[in-house]
């Protein structure tokens, strides 16, 4: 039975009942054929810094080189490494080098990430400010790090629709573990992207409805490592989110989320 609600727009199209977004064409027989959709995409790299100081103008050092000089990038930093800090979060940073460059104010998220709140990041307008740094080295964190959170609308998969979301991850070439994930509402999806002695990989989690909104199946399809289907029971008809996480084994170790697109493919 159809459960993605929609209503006939100027006789040909169909629109979104709650955002009224034109999500599909209307056939002759009353068929519907949604179009596909990217709910989020981006190009700016997000990453779990490693170890190393904040000085207080700002200025951060890393202890181990990123693999190239990042204009605009977000980083994961602990609690107390900028000054007043006391759980971390993600901050924005302009890079000199791979090793060093300017932590700007303006906090996204809290210990362990963005969490719960939206993110898909973005360069900054305005003016910018930079933080004072504590000064002291900070150890890199090797928690789990939620790097992007998105939301998927309420129903907006369908029945037997997919979510695909690809990820392109760069690390350091060293025998500590990175690791890369993604989760539906919380639950893991397809196994994680593993790193050791490469530079990292690309890699594409499909995520379907299986006949219902409230069953999935997912797979991780290609990057270092694959792994067999991973079900799940999430609602997907109340609004959830999809979330990339990073993860060190090693807090002198990089793993960086290079760019991402979670694409929507809607049927009923």
């Amino acid at each position: 039975m159809p459960t993605m609600s929609w209503k006939q727009y100027n006789s040909s199209f169909v629109s979104d009942v709650n955002t009224g977004d034109i999500t599909g064409v209307l056939g002759t027989q009353g068929q519907v054929q949604y179009f596909p959709r990217i709910l989020s995409e981006s190009g700016i790299p997000v990453m779990v810094a490693n170890s190393g100081t904040i000085a207080t103008n700002g200025t951060v050092t890393l202890g181990t080189a990123l693999p190239t000089t990042y204009a605009a990038a977000f980083c994961y930093f602990p609690a107390s490494a900028v000054s007043g800090d006391s759980t971390g979060g993600i901050y924005y940073v302009v890079f000199s080098s791979t090793t060093v460059g300017v932590v700007y104010a303006g906090k996204y998220g809290v210990a362990n990430g963005v969490g719960s709140v939206a993110f898909t990041p973005a360069v900054p307008t305005g003016t910018l400010t930079a933080v004072t740094g504590s000064n002291s080295s900070y150890t890199g964190s090797t928690t789990e790090t939620t790097l992007i959170n998105v939301t998927v609308p309420a129903g907006a998969i369908g029945d037997n629709g997919q979510i695909v979301v690809t990820a392109n991850w760069a690390t350091n070439n060293s025998a500590g573990a990175k690791a890369g994930a993604v989760y539906l509402g919380g639950s893991a999806v397809g196994s994680s992207s593993s790193y050791t002695t490469s530079t990292g990989g690309s890699s594409m989690n499909s995520i379907r409805n299986r006949g219902a909104l409230t069953a999935q199946t997912s797979q991780l399809i290609g990057g270092a490592s694959t792994g067999a289907s991973v079900y799940t029971a999430i609602n997907t008809a109340a609004s959830t989110s999809i979330t990339i996480t990073g993860d060190l084994a090693t807090a002198t170790d990089n793993v960086i989320l290079e760019g991402f697109t979670i694409e929507l493919f809607p049927q009923d």
